[in-house]
């Protein structure tokens, strides 16, 4: 039997298992919180740690995002914390990349950037650091001048092309 004060043990069983082997009944818990957003933030996906110790079932999460602000405050910031992590380890993956290991290592660098994208995707995601570079830069404006040209013989009998001078805008 596991020590009282270990984080997995709460007392008596509140879970009851099914015969798929999902688990429900779990009460929400500052403790349980903390472990789900820990585990989270280091990586682990939710389909792996669902109805394992004292976690809930893959579809209890979303509705305690649902009802529990401070949890899904945590687990907004966990998922960024994770995909930090992959980043970190898709650039990893690729500096220790040989000859020999390319091919899979490019899947891996793959998938760790397209996950960490769906983490955060104002860090990684395919537009990231857009709307920074927008507010940075003035905006440009673009100025069309409309001139009119005429053609021209000369005294010496070639033809060439003088511009037409056009009053202002404020007479036109």
């Amino acid at each position: 039997m596991p020590k009282a004060s270990s984080l997995y043990y709460a007392g008596p069983a509140t879970k009851t298992v099914r015969r798929d082997g999902t688990v429900t009944h779990v009460r929400y818990g500052k403790a349980v919180a903390e472990e789900i957003c820990r585990r989270i933030a280091m990586g682990e996906i939710w389909f792996k740690i669902c109805n394992t110790g004292r976690l809930p079932s893959y579809t209890t999460l979303y509705d305690w995002l649902r009802k529990h602000p401070d949890f899904a405050e945590g687990y907004a910031q966990a998922r960024e914390m994770a995909a930090d992590l992959r980043a970190d380890k898709a650039l990893v993956v690729a500096e220790e990349s040989t000859a020999a290991t390319v091919q899979s290592d490019r899947l891996r660098v793959g998938a760790l950037q397209w996950r960490a994208a769906k983490g955060a995707p104002k860090r990684y995601g395919s537009k990231a650091g857009e709307s920074d570079r927008h507010d940075a830069a003035p905006p440009r404006e673009i100025v069309i001048r409309v001139r009119q040209f005429e053609r021209l013989i000369g005294e010496d009998g070639l033809a060439y092309v003088r511009e037409i001078p056009l009053p202002p805008e404020d007479e036109a």
